[in-house]
């Protein structure tokens, strides 16, 4: 047997059969590619049909999230005297509430911007960097809504992770506050992109003729009913936000589970209260409750 000619048939074998499989490989990847871009143009020729617009450039969001878990924070006698010690403000504990009337209102130059918050955020309340401006009550704009965050993403629709602010004449009065003590659970997972979000809610007609989707963000939104329970599970959300450039309708508000493409729908107006607390001299502003989410589930 001639070992060096066999030996070079091998390889050449061997060599031809590698060419084979990276030439397939690069082929179902160029496929794979056609289809996305096809699902985009789909999706942006459905909008143009419809005269779906947004003014913003949808995020492109290619990282991976985790589910994380809140449970929620019960306000110590100590952490009550570091804040009254620490700032101008009158502590009164309630469970899992602490309500907080300032001896001295504090000024915010610009209510409508969650910048001119900060400084009063850092100050004033525990953890207080740990807290975004949602929305004001739709009633009493002097009523301003903050969500709890976990790494700079808002965590929507939970009372258990709240800051209710009141204003009068532009100055912080006083405030009701709960936290959750949050941690990531189980392995991360990839999201589904900001495109196939607004392609899903169009599919199902929660994005209609003549539409504008107004923003698109990231955030998290409990997969948890909220009863007695003191833990919480947050799946990763996209927040949707949409109105109709004919009509003077409220903005509707989509919650859209960015792992399994489950819609919440919301309107801000739900914002409101079926209880009230009482607290000696210390009026509180009403509990609300940001979201009673309606739910669907769209196909994978």
């Amino acid at each position: 047997m001639d070992w060096n000619r066999t030996k070079t048939i091998l390889i050449l074998t061997f060599l031809m059969f590698n060419i084979f499989l990276v030439s397939d490989l690069y082929k179902k990847h160029t496929e794979l590619s056609g289809i996305e871009q096809y699902k985009q143009v789909s999706i942006e020729q459905q909008l143009e049909n419809q005269d779906v617009t947004y003014e913003k450039t949808l995020p492109i969001q290619e990282e991976k999230m985790s589910f994380i878990s809140g449970k929620v924070h019960e306000f110590t006698e100590e952490e009550e005297k570091t804040l009254e010690e620490g700032t101008s403000q009158d502590i009164k504990l309630d469970d899992r509430k602490l309500f907080s009337t300032l001896k001295k209102p504090f000024p915010i130059s610009d209510p409508t911007d969650p910048s001119a918050f900060s400084i009063f955020l850092e100050t004033y309340v525990y953890e207080g960097g740990k807290y975004q401006r949602y929305t004001s009550d739709t009633k009493n704009p002097d009523i301003i809504y903050f969500v709890q965050t976990y790494e700079d993403r808002p965590i929507y629709s939970q009372n258990s992770g709240m800051l209710i602010v009141t204003l009068e004449d532009d100055k912080v009065v006083s405030y009701t506050q709960t936290y959750l003590n949050l941690k990531e659970i189980g392995k991360e997972r990839k999201l589904d992109p900001a495109s196939e979000t607004i392609g899903l809610l169009l599919n199902q007609q929660n994005i209609r003729p003549y539409d504008k989707v107004d923003d698109v963000s990231i955030g998290y939104y409990t997969v948890t009913i909220e009863d007695q329970r003191d833990t919480f599970v947050f799946v990763p959300t996209w927040r949707v936000v949409v109105s109709n450039k004919k009509n003077d309708d409220p903005e509707r508000v989509y919650f859209v589970n960015a792992i399994e493409k489950t819609v919440f729908s919301d309107t801000e107006e739900n914002l409101g209260s079926d209880e009230e607390n009482e607290q000696d001299s210390v009026e509180e502003p009403k509990a609300a409750d940001p979201s009673k989410p309606q739910s669907s589930t769209g196909d994978k």
